[in-house]
C-alpha cells in the first residue's frame, strides 16, 4: 500500500492571502499538494458570523491564483477540488489546467464533479436542486476531458493539452460516476464519507475498471475532507460551534440529520444563496452537534491521525484538508498550521 500523502487548502478568499498559502505549502517537506475550492458562492449563508470573511460570497478564481502559484512554487503538486463542466466548458478546462501545468513544469490535478446546487442555481446554470441526474452532461464532459491529453490523430486536439496535460480527478459517489471515474480518471475524489463507505466505493472503482481492462492501481484514491483542526482536542471542538463551522453539515442531507435521529431543515439540498440572512444564524445554531461533529474532521493532531489511519486502511492515498475553522479568527491559520505540520508527522 501506498503511504498516506497530505494536502493543504488554500484560500480563496481576498481577506485571507492565497499566494502565501500556496508559498507555504511549498514549504513544507510533509505536504504533497495544495488545493482549492471551486466556488462562486461561499458554503455558508450571508447574515451570520463570518470570522474573517467580510462577505461568504466574495470568492477569488481558482485557476487564476493556481496559475500565479505556479510561477511562484517549485515542487507542491496543485489542484482544484473540484470544479465542474458548466461554469466552464470541458475545453475550457482543458486549456486553463494544461496552461497551468505548462506554467509550473508539472501536471496540475483538475477535480471535476457534476456540479453543485449551490453554484449553479443562483446563477442560471442550472436549475436543479440535487446533485442527482446530471450524467447528460458529465458522461461526454468527462470522455473529452480524458482524450484531450491524447495525441490521437482520430480526434480534435487540443495542442497545449497533449504538451502539458494535467490529471483528471473526478468527484464520485453514486455507482455510475464510479464508474466514469474507473474508466477516464488518474484520481478519486470523493467528499467525506465513513472509511467502510469509503472502502466499499472503492471496491466498486476498482472492480469496474477491471471490467474495462484498466489497472485499478493506476487511479489513486483521495478524499476530501471539511476540516477544523487545531494543536489540540478542546481548541478544535470549540471551532464547531462557530456558525461558518457548522454549516457544512447542512451538506450532509436528509441521511447525515436522520443518522442522528434529526430532521433535515431544508426543503431542497443545501444553497446558502436562499437562506435568508435573517434566518441564518438560527438555523445553523440548531444543526445537532453530533451531525456537525460528522460533517467536519476535528480533535487533536493524536486523534486526527487515527481517523485517518482507517481510512488509509479503507485505500485513500492522499487527504486534502479544507480547513473552514482557520476563518474563525485572526489567529485561525497558524492555529491550523501548527496541528497540520504536527499531524504530518505520520
Amino acid at each position: 500500500m501506498n503511504p498516506l500523502t497530505f494536502g493543504a487548502p488554500v484560500s480563496v478568499h481576498p481577506q485571507v492571502d492565497p499566494l502565501d498559502d500556496l508559498q507555504w505549502a511549498d514549504r513544507q517537506p510533509g505536504i504533497e499538494g495544495a488545493w482549492l475550492i471551486d466556488h462562486l458562492q461561499g458554503w455558508f449563508p450571508r447574515g451570520t458570523d463570518g470570522g474573517v470573511l467580510e462577505d461568504p460570497h466574495q470568492l477569488l478564481d481558482p485557476l487564476s491564483l493556481l496559475a500565479a502559484g505556479a510561477v511562484r512554487t517549485e515542487r507542491v503538486a496543485l489542484g482544484v477540488a473540484v470544479t465542474d463542466p458548466l461554469r466552464r466548458s470541458s475545453v475550457a478546462l482543458a486549456q486553463g489546467a494544461s496552461t497551468i501545468s505548462w506554467l509550473g513544469q508539472r501536471p496540475m490535478r483538475l477535480g471535476v464533479g457534476a456540479g453543485d446546487p449551490g453554484q449553479l442555481r443562483p446563477f442560471g446554470l442550472h436549475s436543479g436542486r440535487e446533485r442527482t441526474g446530471r450524467l447528460d452532461y458529465v458522461r461526454p464532459a468527462l470522455r473529452q476531458l480524458d482524450e484531450l491529453r491524447t495525441a490521437d490523430p482520430s480526434a480534435t486536439g487540443l495542442g497545449i493539452a497533449e504538451v502539458s496535460g494535467y490529471e483528471l480527478y473526478v468527484a464520485a459517489h453514486g455507482p455510475r460516476m464510479l464508474e466514469l471515474a474507473a474508466t477516464h480518471a488518474d484520481g478519486w475524489l470523493p467528499t467525506t464519507v465513513s472509511p467502510k463507505v469509503y472502502r466499499e466505493k472503492l471496491d466498486h472503482l476498482r472492480a469496474h475498471a477491471e471490467s474495462i481492462g484498466r489497472d485499478p492501481g493506476t487511479i489513486r484514491p483521495t478524499l476530501f475532507t471539511w476540516s477544523a483542526l487545531a494543536p489540540t482536542a478542546r481548541e478544535s471542538r470549540a471551532l464547531l460551534a462557530h456558525p461558518s463551522v457548522r454549516a457544512v453539515a447542512l451538506y450532509r442531507g436528509p441521511a447525515g440529520f436522520a443518522a442522528h435521529g434529526a430532521s433535515y431543515p431544508l426543503e431542497h439540498s443545501y444553497v446558502p444563496d436562499e437562506v435568508p440572512p435573517d434566518q441564518a444564524t438560527g438555523l445553523l445554531a440548531a444543526i445537532p452537534d453530533a451531525v456537525v461533529a460528522d460533517a467536519v474532521l476535528h480533535g487533536s493532531p493524536e486523534e486526527v491521525r487515527e481517523q485517518l489511519q482507517e481510512y488509509h486502511d479503507a485505500g485513500c492515498e492522499h487527504v486534502i484538508f479544507n480547513d473552514i475553522g482557520r476563518f474563525t479568527d485572526p489567529e485561525g491559520t497558524e492555529r491550523f498550521r501548527t496541528a497540520l505540520m504536527d499531524l504530518t508527522r505520520w
